[in-house]
């Protein structure tokens, strides 16, 4: 059974929780003595089908290491796995950590009076389209509080649309007029929305997920990231992590940033000796000849070489205000492994929330939830990809002396 992973974008109180529990209810995602024990706690309240997370988040307590929900639903012979995300800063570490794997995205927006399309809105969807999501359906929520009038539909499907057009959103992109807590147009089409003529929510997304979930990559070539290197009996055992390729023994291989080449004599997966191993596994390398190998290298293929060392473009989503100038340190974060930065130059500042470029009489300071686009220097040689190319080797997370303050990908 297929599974796809889906991202859920949105401002709190915009029914992300609502939409998720009553999925579960109507697709038999959950137990009827789950559904009971809900209504039973509501008492004489009206049920909240948002309280039927509970029980995940109890059971994913132990595993979560960032501030989010995870809900799993079978549909159509696929796992749908939604993630929700609380706020930026929580979407900011499930994307940085890779938690997520999403190409897909839900977003959640409101209809009802004083609600709608806000800022956190725009930069849920900002930061969604930097780290590379490739299609996005708009769940355009709580209809019912406008009974369901679809000139209200369209108007904020304008804005929606104008803004993503403002940001160069070039994805595809679905919208879908529904009421999460009435379960109208989530999985059947709704009778109180005959203008509405495309499918229902779960369709779409169901749609979407397939087609463009992890069907197109541009990485290429062997990738392996060096955790550590120990003598073991005698030898230099190194071990990493194949990002992307396959490695075999016998084949010739460069570690940058050291510019070094050395042949794999000995390859170990789990403990035990192998020919050859694929993408996502951790391995263990003995090379013919001994050589000291920093923890942090990169392994590549014997005739590549990193899109960039020591110096770089990128585009940085600042969460605090960031002082190019300041005398203290700045470093970045390239997986788990810490590198000085020498200089950032910031050709530009950009606005998620009004979409355009921001005028500074000096470009040393970046104002919190801005965007920077900058030529960072390193201290010191360190190989980088292009995030577009290989997302692990190309995002990072900025650092004030020991203060998180921003995220950025490579370009």
């Amino acid at each position: 059974m297929q599974k796809f992973i889906i991202t859920m974008l949105g401002e709190k109180d915009h029914g992300k929780s609502t939409l998720i529990g009553n999925l579960l209810i109507s697709t038999g995602s959950t137990t009827e003595a789950r559904i009971a024990e809900v209504k039973k706690a509501s008492g004489s309240k009206r049920f909240e089908p948002a309280h039927i997370l509970d029980s995940f988040s109890e059971e994913r307590e132990q595993e979560m290491t960032i501030d989010t929900t995870r809900a799993e639903l079978v549909y159509k012979n696929a796992i749908l796995e939604l993630i929700d995300v609380p706020g930026h800063l929580e979407l900011i570490k499930n994307m940085m950590s890779g938690a997520s794997n999403s190409d897909i995205a839900i977003l959640m927006v409101s209809v009802k009076k004083d609600e709608g399309f806000r800022p956190q809105t725009k930069r849920h969807i900002f930061l969604s389209s930097m780290f590379g999501v490739k299609a996005l359906v708009v769940a355009i929520n709580k209809m019912d509080f406008v009974n369901y009038d679809k000139s209200i539909f369209e108007k904020t499907k304008e804005d929606i649309s104008k803004y993503l057009q403002s940001i160069n959103f070039k994805k595809p992109v679905a919208f879908v007029p529904i009421s999460a807590y009435d379960n109208q147009n989530l999985i059947s089409k709704s009778k109180k929305i005959p203008w509405y003529t495309g499918k229902p929510l779960i369709d779409t997304v169901r749609y979407f997920a397939e087609v463009y979930s992890k069907n197109t990559s541009s990485k290429k070539g062997l990738r392996i990231f060096v955790q550590d290197s120990v003598d073991i009996n005698g030898d230099t055992t190194i071990f990493g992590l194949l990002y992307n390729g396959k490695v075999r023994t016998n084949e010739t291989i460069r570690v940058e940033p050291d510019k070094l080449t050395g042949k794999i004599e000995k390859l170990y997966v789990k403990g035990k000796k192998v020919s050859y191993a694929n993408e996502g596994t951790n391995v263990a390398i003995v090379l013919h000849k001994d050589m000291k190998i920093e923890k942090g290298s990169v392994i590549y293929g014997n005739n590549e070489k990193p899109h960039k060392t020591g110096s770089f473009s990128a585009k940085i989503f600042m969460i605090k205000n960031f002082n190019t100038k300041s005398a203290r340190k700045f470093t970045i974060k390239i997986s788990n492994n810490n590198i000085a930065i020498k200089k950032i130059k910031i050709n530009r500042i950009f606005s998620p929330i009004s979409a355009v470029n921001v005028v500074y009489d000096s470009f040393a300071i970046v104002p919190a939830n801005n965007v920077a686009y900058a030529e960072i220097s390193l201290a010191k040689p360190y190989p980088v990809e292009k995030y577009a190319d290989y997302s692990e080797l190309g995002r990072f997370a900025i650092y004030e002396n020991e203060n998180f303050v921003g995220v950025g990908i490579i370009e």
